[in-house]
């Protein structure tokens, strides 16, 4: 509405001015009569006249549509802010609903079926000190019961390291990385070598939670896509900056499928990166296979006050 307000002050000044210059130039032309002169001076008049008004209406609509444009850009940035903190957030809490779920199935149901198994160790031990024979099938089924306690607590050390590896907390990101690659390896068959250098002493918890899962995320895209024999990863950090760079010879990534928006692993890894102030880049390598490359800037550590 102001737009068309602000246009139409334009119209009617042309107008009035234009009307105006006429009068005159009539007035003119009474006292001295040369109707030839006096209709091109009314021609270039109105063209000029005209020419100036288009110019300051295109002007005024153009600034318009500018302040318009800077003001949808600063709300689509401010939409993706939103967007990408509530996404790291979520991150945060799943995460940290991991750890929890992982400490508890650790700690709680391993005590309780380690208990269970001492009590049946008890009761073998109990029946083998007796000497009636006919016991015999007894006890062999609860050497079979405490076997497959052992088993369902080595399935819950798994699922917990799944969770939630507590070498990630306890021993940093690269042993958690060399540890992963193991893992993966005796799972997939695929060979993963993980290089590490140039690491500082601690890293922002945040960074290294990232650092692990876009780790995690594509060696399972390796395993599902990839149909490649070997892995490389090579981790580096210095005091500004992280870099994760992994590599595989399979048979490479499509480039379609990086803009893809049914590719959720590869959306996850980048938000993930996002959330951290880094970013992610999958590229098909011109000799063979996939590159994903993390980098991640960290933040200056605070000197130390002298004592």
């Amino acid at each position: 509405m102001l737009e068309l307000s602000i246009v139409a002050v334009y119209l009617i000044l042309a107008s009035v001015w234009i009307a105006g210059s006429d009068m005159m130039l009539i007035r003119y032309a009474i006292d001295q009569p040369q109707p030839g002169l006096i209709h091109a001076v009314r021609a270039v008049n109105f063209f000029v006249t005209a020419a100036v008004l288009i110019y300051f209406v295109m002007r005024h609509l153009y600034g318009g549509w500018r302040l318009a444009e800077q003001h949808r850009t600063a709300e689509i940035n401010h939409a993706h802010e939103k967007s990408r903190n509530l996404s790291s957030h979520v991150q945060t809490l799943r995460e940290e609903d991991r750890i929890w779920v992982a400490r508890e199935i650790h700690d709680e149901l391993g005590q309780l079926l380690t208990s269970i198994k001492m009590q049946l160790r008890l009761i073998e031990n109990r029946l083998n000190d007796r000497e009636d024979r006919t016991l015999n099938p007894v006890i062999d089924k609860l050497v079979e019961a405490s076997e497959l306690v052992d088993t369902t607590i080595a399935s819950i050390q798994r699922i917990s390291a799944g969770l939630r590896p507590s070498t990630l907390d306890n021993l940093g990101l690269a042993t958690a990385l060399v540890e992963e690659a193991e893992q993966f390896s005796q799972r997939t068959g695929i060979i993963c070598a993980v290089r590490v250098s140039h690491l500082p002493e601690t890293l922002p918890p945040e960074i290294t939670t990232t650092a692990f899962r876009i780790f995690q995320e594509a060696l399972t895209n390796v395993a599902r896509h990839a149909e490649a024999r070997r892995i490389d990863a090579h981790f580096t950090a210095t005091r500004n900056l992280l870099k994760l760079v992994i590599h595989d010879d399979g048979k490479g990534i499509d480039p379609a499928a990086i803009d893809d928006p049914r590719s959720l692993g590869l959306i996850g890894m980048t938000e993930r990166a996002e959330s951290v102030g880094g970013f992610v880049v999958f590229s098909r390598n011109l000799e063979k296979g996939t590159d994903v490359v993390l980098t991640v800037p960290l933040p200056m550590a605070t000197p130390k006050p002298r004592p």
